[in-house]
């Protein structure tokens, strides 16, 4: 499970817990303050007063920064959504490069491949198995990100990033200055 999934999800069963206890004590006492003022005198009847007062207070505030953090976190969502759909781009793609297993390493090649490249120099490059150099290039050739050019005698095939694959470069880096600075 990804941190700002964990965020929400947090967030949101905090909020709701906190929430509730909230709107009991807030009864709890207006019921309480009804039998005070029947039986004034009554000593054992204030003492739980103060301790339902003070978690009734605490909840309030634990609510409030709980719905703040749901708030922040699905605002946090939608602007990176809103930014890729803006560019005119997939969002599987971002889900390709960010949120899937093996995204760090499609990340590194595709900055790797500011220079044309073929698997096995990829490979060195990165420290990686071949295979998965292999699985990953297959993966970025059919998203478009990159592109196949051969050389020689077209025995030698390089890759390179397409235009649209350093846009989405750019567009990533643009991104993890917002989230870096919110």
């Amino acid at each position: 499970m990804r941190p700002l999934n964990i965020l929400i999800y947090g967030s949101l069963i905090i909020a709701i817990i906190s929430t509730g206890t909230w709107v009991y004590m807030l009864y709890s006492v207006a019921d309480t303050k009804v039998m005070e003022a029947g039986a004034p005198l009554r000593a054992e009847a204030q003492a739980p007063v103060d301790n339902r007062v003070l978690l009734m207070n605490a909840s309030s505030y634990v609510a409030a920064v709980a719905w703040g953090g749901l708030a922040a976190a699905l605002a946090y969502k939608g602007i990176v959504r809103s930014v890729w759909s803006k560019s005119m781009f997939d969002y599987s793609i971002f889900k390709l490069l960010v949120k899937m297993r093996g995204s760090g390493t499609r990340m590194r090649i595709l900055q790797t491949l500011e220079k044309p490249m073929n698997r096995q120099q990829l490979a060195n490059e990165l420290r990686l198995d071949w295979k998965a150099v292999d699985r990953h290039i297959e993966i970025l050739l059919t998203y478009g990100l990159i592109k196949e050019v051969s050389e020689g005698n077209g025995r030698v095939k390089h890759y390179i990033l397409t235009e649209e694959g350093k846009h989405v470069l750019e567009l990533l880096e643009k991104l993890s200055q917002i989230s870096s600075s919110s």
